[in-house]
């Protein structure tokens, strides 16, 4: 796996929700990072602490806009991102008492959350929010 970056195949065309999907490949990168460098084990429990904070944040600015512009879908949508809080509360538990088997996990699960959840799932949103006047 080389280097995670962001680019415009990510966007779904508001600025605001653009900027912060960013910070999840910032995380990612981060950790494929430290885990070229042999420094994953000690990246893990901060990265993961911090892909709480930030998801907790993101979905809450999307959740606000469901409601705001009466997204159709909001209810799936919503699922989703409990699920993603759930798997990253699990993959916290594990890392502090040592059980995850390695960071892999971790970049494996965002990598495949980002291939899922970005490009088709938010994706669905887009224009219902631009329509609102949201850029």
């Amino acid at each position: 796996m080389t280097g995670i970056e962001w680019n415009e195949r990510y966007s779904v065309g508001i600025q605001s929700i653009d900027d912060q999907h960013k910070e999840i490949f910032r995380l990612l990168d981060q950790l494929l990072q430290a885990l070229k460098l042999g420094k994953a084990p000690q990246m893990l429990l901060r990265t993961i602490t911090e892909l709480e904070v930030y998801a907790t944040s993101h979905f809450y600015k999307e959740e606000f806009f469901f409601r705001e512009f009466n997204f159709p879908d909001s209810a799936s949508h919503v699922r989703e991102h409990e699920h993603f809080l759930k798997k990253i509360n699990s993959l916290k538990g594990d890392a502090r008492e040592g059980k995850l088997q390695s960071s892999l996990d971790l970049l494996y699960f965002l990598n495949g959350w980002i291939a899922h959840h970005i490009l088709i799932v938010d994706i669905q949103y887009s224009d219902h929010f631009q329509q609102n006047g949201l850029r």
